[in-house]
C-alpha cells in the first residue's frame, strides 16, 4: 500500500468516527438522518462521498472528532497510555501501525491511505499537503528500557554494593571500637579498678589470684592461703561496694565495704602506688599488699594433740596456739585424728575482715574413759610413790611428821602404810593440764624402831594416821600411760 494525498481543492471534511449508534461503515440506520453535523446533507447521498478513502480516514483538512478515546481516529490506533507505552494501537505493534492487506484493505485510489495511519506521511509537521494546518496527533513513546544485565553484571554490581556498604560499616564499627576501647582502657586503669579485681578474684574463691595481684607472699606455714582451703570455708565473701577514691601524687586510697555470707560487712581500705603506664596515655596502679585476717587458735589439751584448720593439719607453736593468715571467712577447727585417750569438739575461727583482731578459737580436749583410766592410775602411781618412801615427810608428797624427839633415837625399819586410799576426780582442762582434785582424803601411818642413847629400844612412829590427799594436773596422756605432777608438796600435819 502506499500513501495518497488527496485531490486540491476538496475542502470537504469527514468527522471522526460515528456517534455511538451509528452503522460503523458511516452507513445510517434508515429513518435516522441527525442534522447539523456538517458532514452529512439531511438527505442520504447516493453514494459514499469519500469512498475512496479506507475505512475510518479523514478527508484532510478536517479535524478529527472527539471520541472519548484519547482525540483518536476512528479504526485508527489508540494513543497509548502511561502503562501501554510499549504496545501499539490495539494490540498492533508500534510503528506505521499498517495492518496487513486483507479484509479492511480499500482499493487504492487517489486518496487511499494505510489503514490505521494517522496523517500524511510527506505532511510537515502542522501542515496539511497544501501548506493548510493541520491538527497534530503527537503518540508518547515509551521511553527505551535498558538493555538486561547479564548475571554477571547483576553479581558484579551486588558485590560492589555490598562492598560499599560493607565498607562504611566497618568503618563505622571500627569508629565505634576505637572510643569503647579507650573508654574501656581508661576505667580499668583507675586505682578502683585494680581493688575491684582484688575483690572480685576473692569473691570468686580465687585467693591465689588475689595474692598475686596485691604481691603478699606466703610462706609456708600460711595453709589456708590456697584456693582448696578457702573454698572448705564458710561465710566467704559474697560481694562488695567500693567507695571513695582518693590520690595523692603517686599514692591512692580506695575505701570498700566487704559483705559476707552470713550478712556481715567490714568496712577495709586499700592503697595502690602509680607504677608506670600503659600505651602513653593509662597509668598503671599497683596494689600494695593487704593485712589479711587472721585465724587464731587456743588449744586445751595437751602438747601432743594434733589439730587441723577445715581439715589441714597445722603446726601448733611453742605455746600450744596457732595463728594463721585467712582471708574472711568461717573456718573449722579439730583434732587432726581420733585419739584413744581424749577427744575435742570442734570449733569455729572466724575472720570478720583484714586488720580485724578476733579472740582466739578456743579447742577444749576431754579424756575419754580410756584415758581417765589412765590417768587416775598415774595419781595412784604417784600416791603409792609417797607411800614408799622412808622419810618421815616424803618429799614432793602430800603428807609426812614433823620429828619432835629428833636426835634422841636411831630409827630403822621405817615405813609409810596406806590405811585408806584418797579418792579423787580428774576434770577438765586448765592451765596446762586436765585437773586431779581429791573428794575424800585418804590416811597413811608411819612406824619404825627406835634406839635411844641409853640403847633403850622401841616402837617409833605417828600417834593417830596422818591424811592422805591428792592434787595436780595431768598434762599428757599416751599409750605409755598419763603424766601426773602433784601441786601439793607440803605435808599437811
Amino acid at each position: 500500500m502506499t500513501d495518497q494525498t488527496r485531490p486540491s481543492g476538496d475542502d470537504q471534511g469527514h468527522d471522526g468516527p460515528p456517534a455511538e449508534g451509528q452503522h460503523p461503515e458511516g452507513q445510517q440506520p434508515q429513518g435516522q438522518h441527525p442534522e447539523g453535523q456538517g458532514h452529512e446533507p439531511t438527505t442520504a447521498p447516493a453514494a459514499f462521498p469519500y469512498q475512496d478513502l479506507p475505512y475510518g480516514q479523514q478527508p484532510d483538512g478536517q479535524a478529527p472528532r472527539p471520541t472519548g478515546h484519547g482525540h483518536q481516529l476512528y479504526g485508527s490506533a489508540p494513543r497509548p497510555s502511561d502503562h501501554e507505552q510499549q504496545q501499539g494501537a490495539y494490540g498492533q505493534p508500534q510503528g506505521a501501525y499498517e495492518q496487513p492487506q486483507g479484509a479492511y484493505e480499500q482499493p487504492q485510489g487517489a486518496y487511499e491511505q494505510p489503514y490505521g495511519v494517522a496523517g500524511h506521511a510527506q505532511e510537515a509537521p502542522g501542515q496539511d499537503a497544501y501548506g493548510q494546518p493541520t491538527q497534530q496527533f503527537a503518540y508518547a513513546q515509551a521511553p527505551t528500557p535498558p538493555a538486561p544485565s547479564t548475571p554477571e553484571q547483576a553479581a558484579r554490581r551486588r558485590r560492589l554494593l555490598i562492598g560499599l556498604i560493607g565498607g562504611a560499616a566497618l568503618l563505622l564499627v571500627l569508629v565505634v571500637a576505637g572510643a569503647v576501647t579507650f573508654a574501656t582502657m581508661s576505667a580499668s586503669h583507675r586505682p578502683e579498678a585494680t581493688v575491684r579485681d582484688y575483690l572480685g578474684a576473692v569473691q570468686a574463691g580465687e585467693v591465689e589470684r588475689a595474692l598475686a595481684l596485691d604481691g603478699t607472699e606466703v610462706a609456708d606455714g600460711d595453709v589456708l592461703l590456697t584456693d582448696d582451703a578457702y573454698a572448705a570455708a564458710d561465710d566467704q565473701v559474697d560481694g562488695f561496694q567500693l567507695g571513695a577514691v582518693s590520690t595523692d601524687g603517686d599514692d591512692a586510697q580506695v575505701e570498700a565495704v566487704v559483705h559476707r555470707a552470713d550478712g556481715s560487712t567490714h568496712a577495709q581500705d586499700f592503697t595502690l602506688v602509680r607504677d608506670g603506664r600503659d600505651l602513653l596515655f593509662f597509668d598503671r596502679w599497683a596494689l600494695q599488699p593487704v593485712d589479711l585476717g587472721t585465724v587464731s587458735v587456743q588449744v586445751a589439751g595437751p602438747a601432743s594433740a594434733e589439730i587441723a584448720v577445715d581439715g589441714t593439719p597445722v603446726t601448733r607453736g611453742s605455746d600450744g596456739s596457732v595463728s594463721l593468715k585467712a582471708f574472711p571467712g568461717s573456718y573449722e577447727v579439730a583434732l587432726a585424728a581420733e585419739n584413744e585417750s581424749y577427744s575435742a569438739t570442734a570449733a569455729t575461727a572466724v575472720v570478720e575482715g583484714a586488720v580485724v583482731t578476733a579472740q582466739p578459737t578456743l579447742l577444749t580436749t576431754t579424756l575419754t574413759p580410756a584415758g581417765t583410766t589412765a590417768a587416775t592410775a598415774a595419781v595412784d602411781a604417784w600416791v603409792a610413790g609417797c607411800i614408799a618412801s622412808t622419810d618421815l615427810r616424803p618429799e614432793g608428797c602430800s603428807f609426812g611428821l614433823y620429828d619432835t624427839e629428833s636426835g634422841r633415837y636411831t630409827l630403822s625399819g621405817q615405813k609409810w602404810t596406806l590405811e585408806s586410799a584418797p579418792q579423787f576426780i580428774v576434770g577438765d582442762w586448765q592451765d596446762g593440764g586436765w585437773a586431779v582434785s581429791t573428794t575424800t582424803p585418804g590416811s597413811a601411818s608411819f612406824t619404825a624402831q627406835g634406839v635411844d642413847a641409853a640403847g633403850n629400844s622401841g616402837v617409833y612412829g605417828s600417834l593417830a594416821p596422818v591424811p592422805v590427799r591428792v592434787g595436780g594436773l595431768i598434762s599428757d596422756v599416751t599409750a605409755d600411760g598419763a603424766t601426773f605432777t602433784s601441786s601439793v608438796a607440803t605435808p599437811l600435819t
